[in-house]
């Protein structure tokens, strides 16, 4: 607005005052324009109901003048004729209808239907303007009244009046109300994480580090990353314990409701006579141990056929029979099918001997030395346990006597304890008593190591390397049992253990014992004892592994009665469980379903995926020999390879399907060890006659001493190479030779032509022979092992010697994976090279233990290629008398598994549950082989694959098969009575052997001096 001037007019104005003051167009009769009216009933909503009010009454005032009028009209008309309304009907039928004409009065069921009706309407409008137009506005703490109560009634329900008694539970309740409203009560915390992001990735990576559960890990980040309040954290960790509760006693993979409970596999055998006299009873129980474990296959029994099995375990020995008796307690239908005679794996002499010995004599020749006793018997509790006794009966007993500390093993390393490299060495005897002690005071008595001093708080305080070196062994060890664990989920576990099986021992060795050649060479001795394989090639995993359990306290322990007790026992579980066990069964083929190759290529093609990577076919069961095929179950039916991986995937899985399909990831970096040969000698006398031991003899080339050299430019020490070679593969060297070049177990060589010229280019095989006194080699005595085996078989012991098969009987192949070819026709072609083995074996056994010199009964049984003629003729030729030969048996090179080779525990297909559906593989190739605890351990690990337990089971519910069937098996009565006094149900009752402390000390010190 400008000073001066007046306000200047719109044009518009006039326009904008007409429609102003106009009245709408929509609008209320009682509406005066320009005011607004607060009393909506009496301006609105009273008018339009008197209105209708009035309309009504007005209506039904007619109605009631009609309905008189009808009356009258009605009562006029009496007395005349009654008026018929006549219809007819299609047929002619005349039908008469009486018409009523009588009135109906109107409805008195009206809203309003007089003047008093409307008066109280009018009434009740006025009270009602009058209600919500005062100043006050009292209506609304009625309405507000109202919907309190209603809400109450929605609220509470039923408990309303109990809220109404007790008004504090209701401010209680509209407190947390509120507080829940604002917040309070939210699982997350209003200020964020109590620390920063970076703060609790450290925190948490140092609790990893230091060993903290998985379980506590997940904890700790929801309440340092997430922010999660602390009540919630307990809220969770009670709402996850009550579900691992429940997960705890559910049955996994279909396992049945009532653990069926077993009989002893002797039960049968004593019959149902309680009058049977003690040594009736044993001599019962000890003719069991004469017969062959499993049924014998007959071709023209087609039930095997004709039925479907949940799962089909192929292979012999106890590993296997310990998965079929897990499974047939777990409720599975299942059969074993072993290619071996006797189930058990022992091999006997044959019926010929019974004429001289009157029995025939098991032979153990694969060896079931137990390890870690209490461990396996945890494992071994549940497949057999019987109605009264929780192992079924077994005992195992520990080798070696009191007296030698429970010697269980004698190594001879070439060079060890001596200034040279050569065959002589001082033999070194590793007991149970203070292992990790014993042995270090020996390396530091006859080795020249530290001593293992310890103070008076128990603390380490001297300076044994060897001590150090044990202890970081069993520290690495520790985390075995979580690495092999992870191999049934599928998971890489990341611990010391892991990290140490992909690396060699020699670097371990010569990082930890560099000063000490001595030490060094004993520790790798140790470490690989089993198989003729350098440190440079081993496995540290198997390296720990071995040295833990040859210096356990517990030692090694036998069972009672050899594998054939065992095996009777896991026999019997199966068969009661409604499975079965067939031996001498020859496998041609594994059976696999059919896939639409076209679609799947097609779908392979188009997702871009390696067809060998894509779906492969699932395994429905096995083909024998004879064309039989033997089938599982289409839901859910497994077949469990025993056999190992080698035999499983080049010997079993058919060529097509390996083609098409490929074979589990990593196979074909590893290596096959070298088939062994096994020599088996009974010999005439008890194991006190012979001065046996129970110790197994072992010479270990490849631990032999190493050469440490100073390098003179630098100052620094050149490790020597620990072992030699050991004639594992076929290796090739340049030059050119008239004649075949040998090459010993020492890396020496033979006798070659003079003429021979170096020629750059050619090259030439190296052979593995055995070497007397040189190569690697192993002596058991079985019997002497077994503390039953006198009362059972007299006068009569047993020895076993393994050597690796030469190459005049196996061929090396470098195919990938290596592996190795049993050759034909060896018996014919080598008989030469034969009798030359045999003679250098038996000069080693006799020079190692002169005992067995000049015994005029001294049987001889080998296990070779050779047919009996050739055996006979051969042996004729040896200083043994030829008549005191028992007989002998075609029995191949055996296959041992694979080498523990680095890439061994390196590949991803090392695992129970192979690539191809419905397939497993067990055994010890899983774990560190050649062992009876190896074995079952790897027999654990397919029946729990194949059962089907999650990683949470095994990681956080520490459940799986062994522990749901001790959850839902019953428990055994574990004594019965006999004349009154209780005693233990034992499957081979033995007698505990009295030994002459005096004499004892005297034989040992004569053995030492020897």
């Amino acid at each position: 607005m400008r000073m001066g001037r007046p306000i200047k007019r719109r044009r518009d104005a006039k326009q904008q005052t007409q429609t102003q003051t106009a009245k709408p167009k929509f609008a209320s009769p009682t509406l005066v324009v320009g005011q607004i009216s607060p009393d909506v009933v009496s301006s609105i909503l009273g008018p339009a109901l008197t209105d209708l009010a009035v309309q009504s009454v007005e209506d039904y005032a007619d109605a009631v003048l009609n309905y008189e009028h009808a009356n009258q009209f009605a009562a006029a008309g009496k007395g005349e004729e009654e008026v018929v309304e006549v219809e007819m009907d299609l047929d002619g039928n005349i039908q008469q209808q009486q018409v009523e004409d009588a009135p109906m009065p109107p409805s008195s069921q009206r809203l309003f239907s007089s003047q008093l009706d409307i008066e109280n309407l009018t009434e009740l409008l006025t009270s009602t303007s009058q209600h919500f137009s005062t100043s006050t506005n009292s209506w609304k703490v009625h309405a507000n009244a109202a919907k309190f109560e209603r809400l109450l009634d929605e609220k509470y329900g039923r408990f309303r009046p109990f809220i109404e008694s007790h008004p504090n539970v209701e401010i209680f309740i509209k407190n947390v109300q509120r507080k829940y409203a604002m917040g309070a009560f939210s699982p997350f915390r209003k200020s964020g994480p109590p620390v920063g992001k970076t703060t609790s990735i450290m925190l948490l990576f140092m609790m990893h580090r230091n060993g903290v559960r998985m379980d506590a890990l997940l904890l700790a980040a929801t309440f340092f990353l997430v922010g999660l309040q602390p009540w919630a954290l307990v809220g969770l960790v009670i709402i996850g314990k009550w579900e691992m509760d429940r997960r705890k006693r559910k049955r996994i993979g279909g396992m049945s409701k009532k653990i069926a409970k077993v009989e002893a596999y002797y039960a049968s055998a004593l019959g149902d006579d309680d009058n049977l006299s003690e040594e009736e009873e044993i001599k019962a129980k000890y003719a069991l141990l004469d017969t062959p474990v499993g049924t014998k296959f007959n071709p023209a029994d087609l039930s095997l056929r004709d039925e479907e099995y949940d799962v089909i375990v192929l292979g012999s020995g106890p590993d296997t029979l310990y998965v079929g008796a897990l499974l047939a307690r777990a409720g599975k239908k299942l059969v074993v099918l072993s290619p071996s005679d006797d189930v058990s794996g022992c091999v006997t002499m044959g019926d010929k001997n019974s004429s001289v010995l009157g029995k025939n004599i098991p032979f153990d020749v694969h060896g079931m030395n137990v390890t870690q006793l209490s461990r396996q018997q945890e494992l071994l509790a549940p497949a057999l346990c019987t109605s009264t006794d929780i192992q079924g009966g077994i005992r195992f007993s520990r080798i070696g006597s009191n007296l030698d500390g429970y010697a269980h093993s004698i190594l001879s390393v070439p060079g060890l304890g001596t200034d040279n490299t050569s065959a002589e060495c001082i033999p070194v005897v590793l007991n149970a008593t203070g292992s990790l002690a014993s042995l270090a005071e020996y390396c530091s008595t006859c080795l020249g190591d530290g001593f293992p001093g310890v103070d008076l708080d128990g603390k380490d305080n001297g300076n044994s390397n060897s001590l150090s070196y044990l202890k970081a062994c069993n520290q690495i060890n520790a985390g075995s049992a979580d690495y092999y664990l992870s191999k049934l989920y599928n998971a890489k576990e990341s611990n010391s253990y892991q990290e140490a099986s992909i690396r060699t021992a020699s670097t371990f060795l010569n990082k930890c014992l560099p000063l000490n050649t001595h030490v060094r060479s004993l520790m790798a001795a140790i470490g690989m004892m089993n198989e003729n394989l350098c440190p440079d090639k081993t496995s540290m995993a198997a390296h720990v592994t071995n040295i833990c359990a040859m210096t356990s306290e517990e030692g090694l322990s036998y069972p009672v009665g050899g594998p054939r007790a065992i095996c009777h026992a896991l026999t019997s579980v199966i068969e009661q469980c409604g499975g079965r066990v067939v031996a001498g069964v020859s496998l041609q083929e594994l059976l696999f379903e059919k896939l639409d190759e076209k679609k799947e290529t097609k779908k392979a093609e188009g997702e871009g995926i390696d067809p060998l990577k894509g779906p492969k076919p699932k395994c429905k069961g096995i083909r024998l020999q004879n064309g039989m095929e033997i089938k599982v179950s289409k839901d859910g039916g497994s077949v469990i390879s025993m056999l190992g991986f080698i035999p499983t995937f080049l010997n079993l899985l058919p060529a097509e399907t390996r083609t098409a399909h490929g074979v589990p990831p990593g196979l074909p970096a590893i290596s096959e060890r070298r088939p062994l040969m096994k020599i088996m000698l009974g010999l005439k006398g008890s194991k006190a006659d012979l001065n046996l031991t129970g110790a197994d003899w072992y010479r270990l080339p490849n631990a032999s001493l190493p050469y440490d050299e100073m390098d003179q430019a630098t100052g620094q020490i050149r490790f020597g190479t620990i072992g030699v070679d050991d004639g594992g593969d076929d290796q090739t060297t340049e030059g050119e030779v008239t004649e075949e070049t040998e090459t010993t177990s020492m890396g020496r060589r033979g006798k070659q032509s003079k003429t021979a010229t170096p020629a750059i280019g050619k090259k030439i095989t190296r052979r593995c022979k055995f070497q007397t006194g040189e190569s690697w080699m192993k002596v058991s005595f079985p019997s002497a092992k077994d503390p039953s085996w006198h009362d059972r078989y007299g006068s009569i012991s047993t020895c076993v010697v393994t050597v690796e098969a030469c190459d005049d009987f196996v061929r090396a192949f470098d195919t990938k994976p290596q592996i190795y070819s049993i050759l034909k026709g060896a018996g014919n072609s080598t008989s030469g090279e034969m009798a030359r083995l045999m003679d250098r074996v038996m000069k080693d056994l006799v020079q190692t233990f002169p005992q067995l010199e000049g015994k005029e009964h001294c049987f001889l049984f080998i296990l070779s290629l050779l047919n009996h003629a050739y055996c006979t003729q051969f042996l004729s030729s040896l200083v043994i008398p030829p008549d005191n030969i028992i007989c002998s048996q075609i029995y191949g090179p055996a296959r041992s598994g694979l080498t523990h080779c680095p890439a061994r525990f390196a590949i991803k297909g090392n695992r129970p549950e192979t690539s191809y559906p419905g397939l497993f593989v067990g055994g010890a190739d899983l774990t560190v082989g050649d062992s009876f605890s190896a074995s079952i351990v790897g027999g654990w690990m397919a029946a729990n694959a194949v059962m089907g337990y999650s990683m949470i089971d095994h990681v956080y519910l520490k459940k799986n098969l062994t522990s749901d069937l001790e959850q839902f098996m019953e428990e055994p009565s574990l004594a019965t009575e006999r004349d009154g006094v209780v005693v233990e149900d034992v499957a081979v009752p033995f007698k505990e052997l009295k030994v002459d402390e005096e004499n004892s000390t005297k034989a040992a010190e004569s053995s030492k001096e020897e």
